[in-house]
Formats: C-alpha cells, structure tokens, sequence
C-alpha cells in the first residue's frame, strides 16, 4: 500500500471538530430506530465491551445486562453509522452492517469533512466504490484547500496551498462506504462516505475494533498463549476468524490488517496470523 507523504498527513492544525452533524434524513432515522434495544458485544476493545441505544441515549452495558452512565453526546452521522465522542480530541465511530449483526468501533482523533464539487454527478451509494467513480471532493483545513477522487484504481489526493500538489495513493474497501489508506509511521485513515453519495469525511484512525450482536454470538476461541497476542488482540483475531467463516471477507481483512499493523514487531504473532488467515492473502 503506498503511503501518504507528510503534507497530506494531519495536524492539529488540519483536525476537524469531532462532533459530526447529526442526520435527520428519514433512513438515517429508520436506522436509529432498528438498533433500539440493540445490545452489541464489542471484540477487542480494552473496558468498553457492550453498548446499547434505547431510542434517545447510548449506553454502556454491563455483562449482565444492565445500563450504566449514558454518554454525554453522540450523533447518527450517516445511515449505518453513529458516533460516540469521549473528549475533545478522542471520538469513535460505529460501523453496523446491513443486517444488523455485525459492528465496526473505529477509534478516531482527526476529521475533515468534504463535499461533491458543485456540478459533480452524485447518486445513492449502492454500489462501492463504483458509485462513487471519478467524483471530485472538495474540502479544505486551516493550511490548504483540498480534493479527492477515487478513479477506480487509485486515491487522489491534492492539497493546493501555492498550487495542488497531486498524490495517488493506493486504497482498499475496508468497510461499508469507506475506503483505507496507509499513512507514513505506521498511520492509518479512513474515507468515509454519506449514503446518498453527497459528503465524504476523512478521518484519522488510531484503532479499529470488532462486534456482533448480542444474538449472534462468536464461536471462535483460541487462547492468548497460543497465538501470542495480547488477550485484547486475540479477542478481535477471534472475531476476525468467525468473520472469515461466515463469508465476511472484506471486514475480516480489515481486521487482519489492523492485526498486523499492531503486532509490526511481534515477529511470532505475525507468522501465526498469517497461516491462521492465509485465505486473505
């Protein structure tokens, strides 16, 4: 995966506010509606490891069951997605699948949000990423304007400050509407896209997580000492193979790779992950 040189990589200076606009569109609220009730098992996660929305507030869950302290803000930034913030400079984002089984947390730290260049030709994202083809992004932070364009192969890039600087960028499907980027130092970032094909907003992840709901229980189970990761790690590499198994190969790739990229310097673990998940290679 190519990586993004330093004048496209986020600052302070080039972080958006972490308090996404809350969507009022009738899917966006049709979803809201659909997860009420919802208990999510959260995989891989440090002390969050379930969540709840009652229709008005979000929740951690205890093991048994029981709300606790609701979170102060959240927002329902797109249909399939919510969002948690936990500071100023620390949110999460919650990427649940079409069915409803499945959740993606996405530990966030930086955003800047885009739009279709005016005149662009936009239409419901059905199909990802080739509904999104050759569409123009505009947006821009506090040291340039910018753009971006998926042109079936690549990621471009343009930042313009005297003139655009141009970079194509290799990027995969990491999850629904979004596309992954490698960054320098190890640095990871999504480009997340609004259903009706309008916004794009790209974020700087720091960690990705995995999650099912409460009925659909993980099956997997081997042990921290036998893969050599952390007992955190080996949870979501456990999620990541009952996602393999049941034909989710996209996300358990995803998955895969942030694996990967926690364990650079674990020699031992990264031979194990990759025999364990050699079908992603």
């Amino acid at each position: 995966m190519k990586l993004l040189c330093a004048i496209f990589i986020f600052s302070p200076v080039f972080a958006g506010l972490l308090h996404a606009q809350e969507k009022e569109w009738p899917e966006v609220e049709k979803f809201a509606a659909d997860i009420k009730g919802v208990i999510w098992d959260l995989r891989g996660t440090n002390s969050l490891k379930h969540l709840r929305y009652d229709g008005e507030k979000i929740f951690p869950v205890t093991g048994n069951g029981m709300n606790q302290n609701p979170y102060k803000e959240h927002a329902f930034v797109d249909v399939g997605v919510f969002q948690i913030v936990f500071g100023d400079t620390r949110a999460a984002w919650y990427f649940v699948s079409d069915d409803l089984k499945l959740i993606t947390p996405v530990n966030i730290s930086e955003m800047v949000e885009f739009k279709a260049e005016p005149g662009s030709v936009i239409k419901p994202v059905k199909n990802f990423p080739q509904d999104i083809q050759n569409v123009v992004w505009v947006g821009r932070n506090q040291q340039a304007e910018l753009k971006l364009r998926w042109n079936g192969k690549e990621l471009e890039v343009g930042a313009k400050k005297d003139s655009w600087i141009v970079q194509k960028v290799d990027a995969v499907v990491a999850n629904r509407r979004v596309l992954e980027a490698g960054g320098e130092n190890n640095s990871l970032f999504w480009l997340v896209f609004s259903e009706d094909g309008s916004e794009a907003t790209w974020v700087k992840v720091d960690d990705i997580f995995g999650g099912h709901a409460s009925t659909n229980p993980g099956k997997a189970a081997l042990a921290a000492r036998t893969t050599g990761l952390s007992p955190q790690q080996n949870d979501l590499a456990n999620h990541a193979e009952d996602l393999l198994n049941a034909g989710e190969k996209m996300r358990a790739a995803t998955l895969l790779r942030e694996l990967e990229r926690k364990n650079a310097a674990n020699k031992d673990a990264l031979k194990k992950l990759q025999a364990r998940f050699n079908l992603l290679k």
